[in-house]
């Protein structure tokens, strides 16, 4: 029983969506991820960050914002033959069908902030999750190193037991409290075979899903480790994605030292338009694998919400 009341407990507090209350804007504006300005509806995607935590400007909204047929203007969307503002859509059910949810989803909500894919813990899935556990813990207790089969929810990759939690999409912190809460751990290696299998793994199980690590920038140790015990995470390639930019930069020499800031590009170098990460050095940044970067290791913020990848203890 107290396997399963901290079951639910860490899954109530994981993934029941709490939305808070709204800024005072306006119903022809909305509010910005962070620091609580207001800037008008027209203003969302239109290629000018107006917010001062870019948060108008979020790749991930503009995908879904902007009128893909073309037929209005910024700011406009289609419904009935005409092109209005959001804030009148959004209150007219005959316009749904006409624009992604997710649109209106902000809209209603008044602030500039994508929402996690919830999941609603059922009487039943809790249950079920609580048996989970608690086949867990037995399993545990009666494993051998030579045993070939992992506890439920565990799945075998090579020599290690990993958890694949793709319905819950949380924060760093709150993926790691989950992945205690079935006695692991988020996942580390200090063998690339490890990583190779478990890419590995994932390409051949045609995995979609974004998955929080146990690596983080560590303010007491300046540099990026894994959270399990403080040791460096390995840097540069073949663990850590690219990202494309307009500008070009001139590339320093390769990073190898993730005790101190990459070194400082050399006068007269080419100048490239691909980065390597990890680009931030401070507080606030978490290890990730995901489907855009192709599980190749990315520096995110670790507010993002994504699923926990946790490796049995």
């Amino acid at each position: 029983m107290a396997l399963m009341f901290l079951l639910v407990q860490t899954l109530a507090a994981l993934f029941f969506i709490n939305r808070a209350a709204a800024a005072t804007c306006n119903s022809q504006e909305i509010e910005c991820k962070t620091g609580g300005n207001c800037i008008s509806l027209i203003n969302v995607c239109n290629g000018v960050k107006h917010c001062t935590d870019g948060s108008d400007e979020d790749p991930q909204i503009c995908k879904f914002w902007k009128d893909d047929k073309g037929r209005c203007n910024q700011g406009k969307f289609m419904c009935e033959g005409a092109c209005s503002y959001l804030h009148d859509l959004c209150s007219r059910p005959t316009c749904l069908d006409d624009l992604d949810s997710r649109v209106c989803e902000i809209v209603q909500s008044k602030i500039l902030k994508l929402e996690p894919e919830g999941m609603n813990l059922t009487a039943e899935m809790a249950e079920l999750l609580g048996s989970a556990v608690n086949n867990t813990l037995s399993s545990i207790n009666s494993l051998s190193d030579t045993f070939p089969k992992c506890p439920m929810l565990y799945t075998r990759v090579g020599n290690l037991c990993l958890a694949f939690f793709s319905p819950a999409k949380v924060a760093w912190a709150e993926a790691r409290q989950f992945c205690h809460a079935i006695y692991g751990d988020l996942f580390s290696f200090n063998q690339g075979s490890t990583y190779i299998q478990l890419i590995d793994y994932m390409k051949k199980s045609l995995l979609t899903s974004d998955y929080w690590i146990g690596g983080r920038f560590d303010l007491d140790t300046n540099n990026w480790s894994w959270v399990v015990d403080d040791s460096p995470m390995p840097m540069g390639t073949p663990y850590w994605a690219e990202r494309y930019n307009r500008s070009c930069s001139r590339r320093p020499l390769p990073y190898s030292d993730p005790y101190s800031d990459p070194a400082k590009a050399l006068h007269g170098s080419t100048c490239y338009n691909y980065v390597q990460a990890p680009a931030e050095r401070v507080p606030g940044w978490c290890a990730a694998v995901t489907y855009e970067h192709f599980y190749y290791i990315s520096d995110e913020s670790c507010q993002d919400a994504r699923s926990p990848l946790c490796i049995l203890k």
